[in-house]
């Protein structure tokens, strides 16, 4: 016997020569990647302003705008009442006129001081300048 000796399958696989990828190498080098890739993305989420920055600065403005919202909503609100209060009650009317506009009712007299003249008209209507 002779001829050429034959060897078992684990030593066939020895003797390639060359580079060999095995299934345990693979799963390491997607480990390491995924990882990577997680720690790029957790520092992206920290630091970007797109990320918790981007979130907190959102979260203010919102904070603002619905303290902006429910301060209108509640000046709103005063106007209104203030309104259906002038509209339903004549007394309410007449102290806004008077107020306002100067105007004297009868039998009534003014005495202006000179330290103080007002003008007749008194200007403008504004909100937040009528009676209470």
């Amino acid at each position: 016997m002779s001829g050429p000796i034959q060897a078992n399958r684990y030593q066939q696989r020895a003797a390639k020569a060359g580079f060999t990828i095995r299934g345990i190498d693979v799963v390491r080098l997607l480990v390491v990647l995924f990882l990577a890739l997680d720690i790029v993305l957790v520092l992206t989420i920290v630091y970007s302003p797109s990320g918790l920055p981007g979130f907190r600065l959102q979260n203010r403005q919102v904070r603002k705008m619905e303290d902006t919202v429910f301060r209108l909503r509640t000046e709103n609100q005063k106007i209104f009442e203030l309104i259906q209060s002038i509209k339903k009650d004549p007394a309410a009317q007449e102290r806004l006129v008077r107020r306002q506009l100067g105007w004297v009712g009868k039998n009534e007299v003014i005495f202006q001081s000179p330290g103080r003249i007002e003008s007749g008209g008194g200007g403008p209507i504004r909100p937040f300048d009528f009676p209470k």
